[in-house]
């Protein structure tokens, strides 16, 4: 054989061989692990103690030390960006009279060792009407067994709810 013909074959091979493979996010997304669903599972109690407002749990599935950060869309196509520590969202003085309402859908889960990442859509209500939607991206860390928010940043996008809300309404989490 030539060597063409010899780079033809080892091409083909080596494709037939890729195609052959599933993707490693293809078979994540068939089968969670365990940690993702233990992830998922943590962000989605985080979800319903900001639907509460319950602040104690709130400040007990994350690290005191961690941060938030808020980008919301501003004129021109800029974000204002706001950074607080986690324990801004936790202070009792905080709590808004007005009902909350936040989920989440689609998500993008991430773990390696100690440390998780989700990223996902979502849409936040107050007084049971919509107030915005986004993308949430949350850090997590295990820390003596148990996954804790880390850190977390989230955009806030009140025109881009048409656009990110899910196709199909049972992918939201939390579930009622």
């Amino acid at each position: 054989m030539t060597r063409s013909h010899l780079l033809v074959a080892a091409v083909a091979l080596l494709s037939a061989c890729a195609a052959s493979a599933p993707a490693a996010s293809t078979a994540n997304a068939v089968k969670p692990s365990d940690d993702e669903k233990t992830v998922l599972a943590t962000m989605d109690r985080y979800m319903a103690a900001i639907t509460a407002q319950d602040v104690k749990a709130m400040a007990a599935m994350q690290t005191p030390e961690g941060m938030t950060y808020r980008a919301r869309a501003a004129e021109g196509g800029a974000w204002d960006v706001v950074p607080h520590p986690n324990s801004y969202w936790t202070d009792p003085a905080k709590i808004d009279p007005r009902s909350h309402r936040e989920r989440y859908w689609s998500p993008t889960v991430l773990v390696r060792g100690g440390i998780a990442v989700v990223w996902a859509p979502y849409e936040f209500w107050i007084d049971g009407k919509t107030s915005h939607c986004g993308i949430d991206a949350f850090d997590f860390v295990k820390i003596e067994g148990r996954w804790r928010v880390a850190n977390s940043m989230w955009s806030v996008e009140p025109k881009a709810c048409e656009e990110l809300r899910p196709a199909d309404p049972s992918m939201i989490r939390p579930t009622e």
